[in-house]
């Protein structure tokens, strides 16, 4: 597996344009998404014409895994280990790039994307849960097609690359874990940056099917995260026990973290929940203008919003089951009393998404 390389600021709106590089390569990944929307999406299918695809579609996109990025010395941020995100980015392969360009991050989300889609076909994710990921990058090529328009459909013919994830069955759940983690990372940005956009057209009271469309493509980007954390989980209890938990706790000590990972420390998490926050504000303070297509975006958001967390306490159940998470019991070991599950407390989570997001389903009354 590749290292994640990521903007400093977990957003692309400060990318750095370097012309149209990377966009051929994008434009030929966008048709195999196509591709295999139309074939994942129709009312029916075979499933060994669905394996068939993704085999074809990984041998397709096998060219673009393992690029050379360029970057020059100063751009590479160094760790620095008191730094809860650098802990994260550390544990996870991640390296933060300073004045990151335009084809530098579409080279990143190529590779990680062909990583994951080389992968697929091998896990115990559901289809339904492939089909949330082809949204997904089918949502992120046409925004980032759209941010430098490229003339070069069709042009780039890639070389096929032999490449596999690792064989050993502990080191293979590893690989999943974190690649999971660089795509999550990927979509969680893009999904920020829709965000952001659809907040500027409600500040500046100029809504209109385009708003719309960012919040559709931000719902679709953002649940594509959760369908990364489904790949990252394709690996049995056993294994979670006895694999990934050991592996971040012995990350934990080293860094002498007092508790265990959780989205607090992730950057790409924590920028996304700052604009999400930002937006349902606006939202709120236009209720009374909003359209319906505007509206009816939203509450696909929420949806995604409100299945992304029922999904992590039913991943929690499932690889945890009557356990604390690392998370938990670093707080019990400060001397407080931590009984409930993992599960648990992702649930009660969950109700507080409901209850903040309440206000959407009164929105169509309001407007």
């Amino acid at each position: 597996m590749n290292q994640c390389f990521l903007p400093d600021s977990s957003a692309i709106g400060a990318l750095e344009s370097d012309g149209s590089a990377g966009l051929s390569k994008l434009s030929f990944f966008h048709h195999k998404v196509k591709k295999n929307i139309d074939l994942l999406l129709g009312e029916t299918y075979v499933l060994p014409e669905v394996l068939d695809s993704f085999s074809e579609f990984s041998r397709a996109l096998s060219g673009l895994i393992n690029p050379e990025i360029q970057f020059s010395g100063a751009q590479i941020n160094q760790k620095d280990l008191s730094n809860k995100f650098d802990i994260y980015d550390k544990y996870f392969e991640v390296t933060r790039i300073s004045g990151m360009t335009y084809g530098q991050f579409i080279q990143q989300y190529l590779d990680s994307s062909a990583e994951l889609i080389n992968e697929i076909g091998y896990t115990s994710m559901s289809r339904g849960e492939v089909a949330y990921l082809l949204k997904g990058w089918e949502a992120a090529n046409l925004l980032l097609l759209s941010i430098h328009a490229s003339d070069t459909d069709g042009l780039y013919t890639p070389e096929e690359h032999s490449q596999a994830a690792p064989s050993d069955n502990e080191q293979r759940a590893l690989y999943r874990w974190k690649l999971a983690h660089h795509g999550f990372a990927i979509f969680m940005i893009l999904s920020g940056y829709c965000l952001d956009q659809a907040s500027h057209d409600l500040e500046q009271d100029k809504l209109s099917s385009v708003t719309a469309d960012w919040i559709d493509k931000a719902a679709h980007l953002f649940r594509s995260t959760t369908a990364c954390m489904e790949f990252g989980n394709s690996f049995t209890s056993t294994v979670y026990r006895s694999v990934i938990r050991p592996d971040m706790s012995r990350a934990n000590e080293e860094a002498n973290l007092p508790n265990g990972f959780s989205g607090t420390q992730n950057l790409e998490y924590v920028t996304w929940r700052k604009k999400k926050l930002n937006f349902f504000s606006l939202l709120k303070e236009h209720a009374g203008r909003l359209t319906q297509d505007v509206i009816e975006k939203t509450e696909l958001l929420r949806c995604y919003y409100l299945e992304d967390m029922h999904i992590h306490s039913i991943i929690a159940g499932r690889m945890v089951g009557i356990e604390k998470s690392l998370l938990q019991e670093g707080i019990s070991k400060k001397g407080k009393s931590m009984a409930i599950t993992a599960g648990d407390m992702l649930r009660m989570m969950a109700k507080r998404r409901e209850e903040e997001t309440q206000f959407i389903l009164e929105l169509e009354a309001a407007s």
